[in-house]
């Protein structure tokens, strides 16, 4: 087994904007094991739809090492869009936090918003020539377990959970 096919992480260094000095999972799972429940990650995003993109990259930058990455930053865009859309982040001064919690399993995806909206439904009936309606769906069908807690008051948190391993 050569060097190369044996080291399958490598970590991301934004200024150079590459995959530089490798990093062995092993080693990637001993820094999450330090933390009891995994790794936590929260960032909170203004309530417009440019910060999509911005929310996409925050999870990538985050799990550039995993083989979900793509699923992950797929997952958040879906569920930052919901929550612009369907509840009063997207309104004047709104906002949205994405949470990213990583054991050495599993990653849970999280979107809270402001509330005020409509209940999030990963079940829902979705015709396959709809045009709007399917994100939900994609991200049910993506992840291993979805679900929502909280209310229009106080705001919902809409998360998904895929498995690492």
């Amino acid at each position: 087994m050569t060097e190369l096919a044996e080291i399958s992480t490598l970590l991301f260094v934004p200024e150079q904007g590459a995959l530089t000095h490798p990093i062995r999972p092993e080693h990637v799972n001993a820094m999450i094991d330090l933390h009891p429940g995994g790794l936590t990650w929260r960032r909170t995003f203004p309530g417009t739809h440019d910060q999509i993109p911005r929310a996409r990259h925050f999870t990538r930058y985050l799990l550039v090492d995993s083989s979900r990455q793509v699923d992950a930053e797929l997952i958040v865009a879906e569920l930052a869009t919901n929550a612009l859309q369907h509840t009063s982040s997207g309104r004047s001064h709104g906002t949205f936090i994405v949470e990213i919690i990583r054991t050495t399993t599993a990653i849970t995806l999280a979107v809270y918003d402001c509330g005020w909206g409509t209940t999030p439904r990963f079940a829902g009936p979705c015709r396959a020539t709809a045009e709007r309606g399917r994100g939900l769906a994609i991200v049910a069908a993506i992840a291993d377990r979805t679900g929502h807690e909280g209310d229009d008051e106080t705001g919902h948190k809409v998360w998904a959970r895929i498995h690492t391993s």
